[in-house]
């Protein structure tokens, strides 16, 4: 397997999990940290893809009730209402005259 040294910057508490983890295992870090990538990467790509078609993965969408409620309220009902009848009332151009 062909391989390639990365730089991660990885904190305090994560490096010391895994250095005990290399004690107790009797293993070196480096398989620890290759074998935690390997377990945990169908893990972490299955809540990357979730949030990248977000636009702002940080911030919960709103639940639909609410949605609903704000932007079908009575007044938004007649605004469409009279939107339409608008649109309908006018004629279609006639650009060859």
């Amino acid at each position: 397997m062909k391989t390639m040294p990365v730089p991660l910057v990885i904190p305090a508490e994560l490096r010391s999990k895994v250095a005990k983890v290399a004690r107790r295992v009797k293993a070196k870090q480096s398989e620890v940290y290759r074998l935690a990538i390997r377990c945990g990467l169908a893990e972490a790509e299955k809540r990357l893809v979730s949030e990248a078609d977000r636009l702002f993965p940080n911030i919960d969408p709103l639940p639909r009730d609410v949605l609903d409620r704000w932007y079908r309220s009575k007044a938004s009902r007649e605004w469409d209402e009279l939107e339409s009848a608008g649109t309908r009332a006018q004629s279609i151009p006639r650009f060859g005259e």
